[in-house]
């Protein structure tokens, strides 16, 4: 993610921000797949619980972008990353438990 056309544009510090930025929301881009499959599927037997787990991951991605943009860098996305981690670890497993259940039961 070098951003040939912006670093020349920037100073390094703004240019940092921006890189940063850049990379919360790729991230974001990757994982939102599978926490929207899940999100889907688990809502469909536990609607309250999977708003819970997605509204945690939403808060958990703006926790990320907020302190992966902050002066602080890559260390202060960790808060976010482990929040949102465990809400869409915790949706992936709603998502599977349930699944199981309507499978075999």
């Amino acid at each position: 993610m070098g951003n040939g056309r912006y670093s020349a544009q920037l100073e390094y510090e703004p240019w940092v921000r921006f890189n940063n930025a850049q990379r919360a929301h790729y991230n974001m881009v990757e994982s939102a797949p599978g926490v929207i499959g899940s999100l889907l599927t688990s809502g469909l037997a536990a609607p309250k619980l999977a708003a819970g787990l997605g509204f945690g991951y939403a808060v958990g991605r703006l926790l990320y972008a907020r302190g992966y943009t902050s002066s602080k860098g890559a260390d202060g996305r960790v808060v976010g990353a482990i929040s949102s981690a465990l809400c869409s670890l915790s949706l992936y497993g709603v998502a599977m438990v349930y699944g199981v259940r309507a499978a075999f039961f």
